[in-house]
């Protein structure tokens, strides 16, 4: 596999976790224009099963990133380090909102995590535009697609929810798909050079191919699984958990 293919591999990874990752985090950002904890509860349901799904994608492009592209991860992390840390903690406080919101039947206890579920999913998703506008380099640019993908992935979110719950039609939710993956490739073709230039050995991308071969058919399933939850109508078993 050679450089190209691994960065083919990246931005597909990266893509994947902005469009499933991003129903989740749009839908949490807006659970507050929910009047009922039985709606917020119905909202969250559509969109559960992309969940664990979209982090596959995500922890996955992390590992082509360190391993394949060593020199670009490490300038990232050097550029955006306060980006990042907020990116990780949002993400685990937005999980564990997702998990333990409904642990108990205490409104108060509901509501408080309902509040973190906001917060995080809102910092999440401008964390991840601010790390993109990283890349290029700008500060300006960080902010204004910090905002931009916060706005986006509140769209796409509303979109899944409607489409699972049969009040819409495909066509909005493919719009919103295309609508955030675009800056997500703009950025990684815009970054494409250098990210070249950081790749390892040719050596070592063969002994790293090996790994992602194995590997690549238990994502594609994975996606596949996530894609048909959210083209079915949401089930009566699929509100439980949340």
């Amino acid at each position: 596999m050679t450089a190209a293919v691994w960065g083919v591999l990246l931005t597909v990874l990266l893509a994947g976790w902005a469009l499933l990752d991003g129903a989740v985090q749009g839908t949490g950002a807006a659970l507050g224009s929910a009047p009922t904890g039985a709606e917020r509860r119905v909202r969250l349901a559509a969109v559960g099963p992309l969940l664990l799904a979209g982090e596959v994608w995500l922890v996955a492009a992390a590992g082509v990133l360190v391993g394949a592209f060593p020199h670009a991860e490490s300038a990232l992390a050097a550029a955006g380090y306060p980006v990042l840390v907020a990116l990780v903690a949002s993400w685990a406080a937005r999980d564990a909102g997702l998990w333990l919101r409904s642990r108990r039947a205490s409104a108060v206890w509901r509501s408080a995590w309902d509040r973190v579920i906001v917060v995080a999913s809102t910092v999440l998703s401008a964390a991840f535009g601010a790390l993109l506008g990283v890349v290029w380099g700008s500060v300006w640019a960080a902010a204004g697609l910090a905002v931009t993908f916060v706005l986006l992935v509140r769209l796409h979110g509303a979109a899944v929810v409607a489409r699972r719950l049969g009040t819409t039609a495909r066509a909005p939710l493919w719009l919103t798909s295309v609508a955030v993956l675009s800056p997500v490739l703009v950025t990684v073709v815009a970054a494409w050079p250098a990210l070249m230039h950081g790749a390892v050995s040719v050596s070592a991308l063969a002994a790293l191919g090996g790994i992602v071969l194995a590997a690549l058919p238990a994502l594609v399933v994975v996606q596949v699984a996530a894609w048909w939850l959210v083209a079915r109508p949401l089930g009566r078993r699929d509100v439980v958990f949340f």
